[in-house]
């Protein structure tokens, strides 16, 4: 079944809304959160107007999709109705996202699955973030003895080892039930054709710090002869296709994923690294290899919340996020703030700085550096965190910790996919090449967008990454180190079934953003777009800045400022997609915010 929902009203949250019925929706919202911050006593007013102010989900029986683009869900959908199961469709779907979007994830990047197996009633997490060249040093990000962000961000220094295509490989061959030829297929065939989507269109003409592609026009045309055959301007329903990839993908259905690793194809991607500055050599690709690690679990209102472990972050933080609301809500003798008011978000806000604080000082590769897990997942510690919100106002920023960064910028470079499927299978999945284009470097005539994952590592204490993010040693640069990454899959059971699959995309913002939606469910009882759509908040710790998005009701931002919060809007706060169980069968939705669309049956 595919679904396709009312455009007008998915641009209920946008800021460019220029529609009469989509500012009407707006403002019975924006009046729906003044009468929350006034009547803060009313629990449901909030989740009341979400719902009736966004289109409902997907509903259907058996099984679901939600991913960032239609033709993508489409594919994991058509993989399951050919006899596969819920990890052969996270395959399809990645691959297919890596072609219709080459701005957010491809077989360049990298990054995590978990994987729910139901007959097994047991959860898998597997990594296959990109990897530290063996050749990489510190010093290859200074120059004149001083950090220097911008070898990490573009060029062949930036570019991490790719993992996609072992990660996608190991995936199918132990718990897939089709081939990974099959899997590939789909993808193969998009490459021959697919029609460019709204937010593809939007980030070709993007302009801002972290610039999509090269603003001068030689470098602009040469980068996307290099991804698309389309000569001209690419618009909207434009039929864009991408050849040199689609034989690369060719190359990987008939014979198989080693060819990635070794031969013609890692001969180019090395070349081309290497030829823009980089590292990365023959041997990084032939030793690469995926970890298998133990998911995170945290219990939180019935519900067992399971999540990435290191060298995700976004794990640690949420499992840590939920145990200090879980802890605040115990003190309050379970009266929480209602929902959507400026005491609940200031509630949500400095949970959130506690975790990312840790996130800075204490997270990093495991296989590199002790970790203390045991100490951040400890309700202990969490109740001792949850003691010093106050509600009345903010803490100094030296109270979580230290550090100076900048508002980070917009971020696409990312995407999620969630999948259930008849037989009560999951897979959360998140791939990435980083930012936008990731290095903004192609490999050779492959068609291959590469990564800049090694932005993600600390390249001096306290610097900040293309995200304002800041570490330490715990995640410097090492060689065959992974770095630090904020993609949070996570799966949420309910006893022994699956009730919710999430995740997203959108740099530090994937943590703050994948919470919110799970809360949105587990505490306010949204159906799944609803818990999608829904604006939200932001805070890092550092910069101090809480980032709102544009519909939070402006009453409420008034009681975040009074509480001492610095707020800056921003357009949207990461791309969310997600899949709940009800007693009806399975709702399926898609970040509107990104232009994705599920499917199902």
């Amino acid at each position: 079944m595919r679904y396709t929902p009312d455009p007008h009203r998915f641009q209920l949250f946008s800021s460019q809304s220029d529609l009469g019925g989509s500012r009407r929706h707006e403002r019975r919202f924006q009046l729906a959160l003044l009468a929350v911050a006034i009547f803060g006593v009313e629990q449901h007013i909030f989740e009341s107007a979400v719902q009736a102010a966004t289109p409902p989900p997907l509903r259907v029986p058996h099984a679901a999709v939600a991913s960032d683009h239609a033709e993508a869900s489409a594919a994991g959908v058509a993989l399951l109705r050919r006899g596969g199961n819920a990890a052969d469709a996270a395959c399809a779907t990645a691959l297919a996202l890596g072609v219709v979007n080459p701005h957010a994830s491809g077989i360049g990047g990298g990054g995590f699955a978990l994987v729910y197996v139901a007959r097994e009633k047991k959860t898998y997490a597997l990594d296959f973030r990109e990897q530290a060249p063996a050749a990489i040093t510190p010093q290859h990000y200074h120059k004149d003895g001083k950090p220097d962000p911008s070898r990490s961000q573009r060029g062949g220094l930036a570019v991490g080892v790719p993992g996609e295509v072992r990660g996608l490989a190991e995936l199918v061959k132990r718990f897939g039930r089709r081939s990974f030829a099959a899997c590939v297929a789909p993808a193969e065939r998009l490459a021959g054709g697919f029609r460019a989507s709204s937010r593809l269109v939007e980030v070709l003409a993007a302009r801002d710090p972290m610039d999509a592609v090269s603003p001068d026009p030689v470098q602009r045309a040469a980068f996307l002869r290099n991804i698309f055959a389309n000569a001209g301007p690419i618009r909207t329903g434009d039929l864009v296709s991408r050849p040199a990839l689609r034989a690369t993908l060719t190359t990987l259905r008939r014979q198989g994923p080693d060819s990635f690793y070794r031969g013609p194809l890692a001969r180019q991607i090395v070349a081309a690294v290497k030829e823009a500055g980089g590292v990365v050599s023959a041997e990084d690709l032939a030793r690469y290899a995926v970890i298998e690690r133990t998911p995170i679990a945290i219990d939180y209102r019935g519900h067992r919340v399971q999540a990435m472990p290191s060298p995700s972050s976004g794990g640690v933080v949420i499992a840590e996020a939920l145990g200090i609301l879980a802890a605040k809500a115990v003190d309050d003798g379970h009266a929480a703030p209602a929902r959507g008011s400026s005491a609940q978000l200031h509630r949500l806000a400095e949970t959130l700085k506690h975790g990312f604080a840790d996130r800075a000082l204490l997270l990093g590769d495991a296989d590199f550096v002790k970790v203390p897990l045991d100490r951040l997942l400890d309700p202990g510690y969490h109740k001792s965190l949850a003691g010093r919100i106050d509600d009345k106002t903010t803490l100094s920023p030296t109270s979580y910790g230290s550090g100076a960064g900048q508002p980070p910028p917009h971020d696409g470079g990312t995407a999620h996919l969630s999948v259930i499927d008849a037989e009560g299978n999951a897979v959360a999945l998140t791939t990435t090449v980083n930012t936008w284009f990731g290095a903004h470097l192609v490999a050779g005539k492959t068609g291959i967008v590469l990564n800049n994952q090694m932005d993600d590592f600390a390249i001096a204490p306290n610097t900040p990454n293309s995200f304002g993010l800041v570490g330490n040693a715990q995640n410097a640069v090492a060689a065959g180190k992974r770095p630090l990454s904020s993609m949070s899959p996570t799966i949420v059971l309910a006893g022994d079934t699956v009730k919710m699959v999430v995740g997203g995309a959108g740099g530090p913002t994937i943590i703050s953003g994948t919470l919110q939606v799970l809360l949105n469910v587990l505490d306010g009882g949204l159906n799944a777009q609803a818990a999608s759509a829904a604006p939200r908040i932001h805070h890092q710790w550092e910069p101090n800045v809480l980032g709102h998005e544009p519909d939070i009701a402006p009453d409420v931002l008034e009681g975040l400022g009074r509480r001492g919060h610095k707020t800056a809007v921003r357009p949207s706060l990461a791309f969310v997609n997600v899949i709940v169980r009800t007693a009806n069968g399975l709702e399926a939705a898609t970040e509107f915010r990104s232009g994705g669309a599920p499917a199902g049956y």
